[in-house]
């Protein structure tokens, strides 16, 4: 055998005896194992490979040495440099009486490019995981917890991971919460049920924003000397990777973590796909957001839309009852309407975000009043949007009143609004307001219930501890209201 001309060849080449040791090694060959040719030759393959290669060979080294020609393809482990994917062929080698003195093997060593049609499938195989999930965050019969298992399941198949959690973020609480998770025991879940940006793996990604990895929940400073660690290494957990959920928008809205059995640092092909599934879970997160938001806005708007009808159609029949022209009727109509839609302008102004209790005062007694028959003053309060509704419509009542028939109907008249906050019988917070009409006429109890009285008395919830006392002094009408803080008229 020309073994000079084939020791510098590239291919990988060996010839071995029949006593199972190295007659000849390629430079190629020797140079996969991390040897020189002439450290191999003359050795026992078993020394050279170690007996867990030797193991894997040891049948077609047998086969071989019976008079076949053998072809195979497996995965030999060599000591100290490691598994490789051969494929192999062994070939008799006869003496000249054709007696079998040892085999002449010719191997391909096939690992790169099965590691590369496995990465290729994998990418595949994400690229369509990614895409079928996507097609079910887009589904009206799927619901978020399913979605968001969805979500979970695939980011553990991408990672070859054990095990798995998903959390969404909550803003009020500021936490973490668990909202799918797989293979996971309840003292794990009872545990991570609520996270903050404390001693684990996803606060710290939440506290910082960015993935956190931990290839060794043994030897990590995140979880040293900290309860987490115990309860991972019960579940026998070893390594974590958590990867935040930030959306198109830039918001953070919840946290993929992949969990493993033993000690493992993610491969950067992996940590591609985490972040695209990741994205796409937070943007579905966010869209379900907006979506709930405009549900409770369109249920707000039906809402209130009712109560507008409703109070209208109060409103109408009332002042026909007190009006005794048509034209009576249409100007205290006009009035009434305009007293509503001057607060729901306020309300608007402020995004329905409460009304400074003070400006509602001066708005509805505005026209009717100036700096020298007027005194308005209180705490600093906000009303809710149901309570500014609700007083606008008492405040106008009484100012209607006064000009009609009370202080205000003469020069000398005066009104002043005051308020405060008290505390109930009940410990509810109360909004105390006195009107006090003074240098007026006596004030007259009607003789049966009017509108104007009817809606004064009729929009504080007794029921929750607020009250209307109306009381028709001498110098005027004085009335005290009581209005709860919180209470269904605070919406």
């Amino acid at each position: 055998m020309p073994e000079i001309a084939l020791a510098e060849t590239p291919f990988l080449l060996t010839r071995c005896s029949s006593d199972l040791r190295y007659v000849f090694v390629s430079e190629a060959y020797a140079k996969m194992i991390g040897r020189r040719p002439d450290e191999m030759e003359g050795k026992k393959i078993i020394d050279v490979m170690g007996e867990k290669g030797f193991r894997t060979i040891r049948p077609h080294i047998e086969a071989v040495l019976s008079g076949a020609r053998v072809e195979y393809e497996a995965q030999v482990d060599f000591h100290g440099a490691g598994p490789r994917l051969l494929h192999v062929i062994y070939t008799p080698d006869r003496d000249q009486q054709k007696n079998i003195r040892g085999w002449v093997a010719s191997i391909i060593d096939i690992t790169e490019q099965r590691q590369a049609q496995n990465r290729i499938a994998a990418d595949l195989h994400a690229t369509t995981l990614l895409r079928e999930v996507g097609s079910e965050c887009v589904r009206d019969d799927r619901t978020v917890a399913e979605c968001l298992q969805k979500v979970l399941e695939a980011a553990i198949i991408i990672t070859e991971a054990q095990k798995g959690t998903l959390q969404v973020f909550d803003e009020t609480t500021q936490c973490l919460q668990i909202a799918a998770q797989k293979e996971f025991g309840k003292p794990f879940t009872d545990f991570f049920q609520s996270v903050k940006k404390d001693h684990s793996t996803c606060g710290a990604a939440l506290q910082s924003g960015a993935r956190v990895i931990v290839s060794d929940v043994l030897t990590s400073e995140i979880f040293a000397g900290q309860p987490a660690q115990e309860v991972l290494l019960a579940e026998q957990v070893r390594a974590v990777t958590s990867t935040p959920l930030v959306s198109s928008e830039g918001h953070t809205l919840g946290m993929i973590s992949t969990h493993f059995g033993e000690p493992h640092e993610p491969q950067a092909r992996e940590l591609h796909f985490i972040d695209l599934l990741a994205r796409l879970a937070a943007d579905y997160l966010e869209r379900k957001r907006h979506e709930e938001h405009q549900r409770v806005l369109l249920a707000e708007l039906d809402h209130r839309v009712k109560n507008i009808l409703a109070r209208l159609s109060v409103i109408a029949r009332y002042s026909r009852q007190d009006s005794r022209t048509m034209d009576e009727f249409i100007r205290t109509l006009d009035r009434r309407i305009e007293s509503m839609s001057d607060a729901h302008r306020m309300l608007s102004q402020r995004r329905w975000q409460g009304v400074d209790l003070a400006d509602l005062v001066r708005r509805q007694l505005a026209p009717y009043t100036t700096e020298t028959n007027a005194v308005i003053g209180g705490a600093d309060i906000v009303l809710p949007s149901g309570a500014t509704q609700a007083l606008a419509m008492v405040l106008h009542e009484l100012v209607t009143n006064a000009v009609k028939y009370g202080s205000l109907s003469v020069p000398s008249g005066k009104v002043s609004v005051t308020w405060d906050r008290k505390q109930g019988a009940t410990g509810l917070s109360l909004l105390a307001i006195a009107w006090r009409e003074t240098r007026g006429p006596p004030a007259e109890a009607p003789s049966s219930a009017s509108y104007g009285t009817n809606l004064i008395r009729g929009l504080i919830p007794r029921e929750l501890g607020g009250s209307v006392d109306l009381v028709f002094a001498p110098d005027g009408l004085h009335c005290d209201i009581e209005i709860p803080i919180a209470s269904p008229l605070a919406r």
